[in-house]
């Protein structure tokens, strides 16, 4: 038996990292007084996120409050950007990497389900309709709530598309808003996702925002309503809107995918390929589904090879995170196999 060393999962981002965290502190003392205790309360509010992002929204009562953890012994690293100081102020942007063995642990101690996986990230089209009419490509403050928020380290994650040129001639906002099936296949190529999110925001009256979320996916489709009403401007009401929908797609897939225990169960599988390269692919896919915990190649051929794992979840669970990193696991009649989702 040989033991493969199991890489970190490569997903378009992780639930255990926290971007474009926002930091304005401003003290009695100085500057680096003031720098401490930014990163401090920066690191502190990306925890808070992480852990809400680990489990379900109707467990997060069960969390501890923020203010008793000691945040560093869960922060892997971090980085920071857009630097200001003056005498006592410190202003900064922070990117924040948390130890996932670390947090997994914490919280298993509370009996808490927890989503280390993130699903496929789907593609999010943003459509603003106010006075001016339907607004799907260009600035205006509906897309730049988007382009402030992390989309990538979400458990659902969303890729938001880089409208330019290319992408407003292949579609237009109306079609965008009906969901033009022909030209949303094509976008979705483009952007190698295959469910398309439309966030379609009607701003027509002051004080008033409403949220129609239409999501396209390739053996459904559903819809999200969301309305606001507050004596604030749009851009202010946009920002509850968008939380609430990254929070109702993240909760979405936290219900398939959230692990109660660290149990493992073991499984053999197949896996046929015609080269050495796609063997190599292979176990690269195998080596990004998360719930695998060990991993040992039993027997290795020429044109196959089988290979042993244990895993934590149910089978279910499991096949959901192999596909999303690429393998399509099948029972048959001669025990389980692995497929890749993609011909090459």
């Amino acid at each position: 038996m040989l033991f493969v060393g199991l890489a970190a999962p490569v997903f378009a981002g992780s639930v255990f990292t926290v971007e474009k965290i926002a930091v304005d502190v401003t003290t009695s003392g100085s500057a680096s007084e003031a720098r401490a205790a930014a990163l401090i309360d920066g690191q502190q509010r990306g925890l808070q996120m992480v852990l809400r992002r680990l489990t379900l929204r109707d467990e997060w009562p069960m969390l501890p409050p923020i203010e008793q953890i000691k945040v560093e012994d869960f922060v892997e690293g971090f980085r920071v950007s857009n630097e200001k100081t003056s005498h006592n102020r410190y202003l900064a942007t922070l990117s924040v990497q948390y130890k996932p063995r670390a947090l997994s642990l914490f919280l298993r101690q509370f009996g808490l389900a927890i989503t280390e996986s993130q699903s496929q990230s789907v593609l999010l089209l943003p459509v603003l309709e106010d006075i001016n009419g339907l607004q799907a490509w260009g600035e205006n403050w509906w897309r730049q709530g988007w382009l402030a928020r992390d989309l990538d380290n979400s458990p659902a994650p969303m890729t938001l598309p880089l409208g330019g040129i290319d992408d407003s001639l292949l579609i237009s906002a109306e079609d965008i808003v009906i969901g033009n099936p022909m030209k949303l296949a094509e976008l979705n190529a483009r952007y190698g996702t295959d469910t398309v999110v439309v966030a379609h925001a009607l701003a027509d009256v002051e004080g008033q925002l409403g949220l129609t979320a239409y999501i396209f996916a390739p053996e459904e489709a559903d819809v999200v309503v969301l309305t606001y009403r507050e004596p604030k401007p749009h851009a202010e009401l946009a920002e509850k809107a968008i939380d609430a929908l990254i929070e109702e797609l993240n909760e979405r897939w936290k219900r398939i995918a959230a692990v109660a225990s660290d149990d493992m169960l073991e499984l053999q599988v197949r896996l046929s390929f015609a080269n050495f390269a796609t063997w190599q692919r292979q176990l690269a896919r195998l080596n990004q589904a998360n719930l695998i915990r060990q991993m040992a190649i039993v027997e290795l051929t020429a044109q196959y090879a089988y290979v042993r794992f244990s895993y934590i979840g149910s089978i279910e669970q499991l096949s959901n995170n192999l596909y999303q990193a690429g393998l399509q696991l099948l029972q048959t009649e001669d025990g389980w196999q692995l497929n890749e989702n993609q011909e090459y």
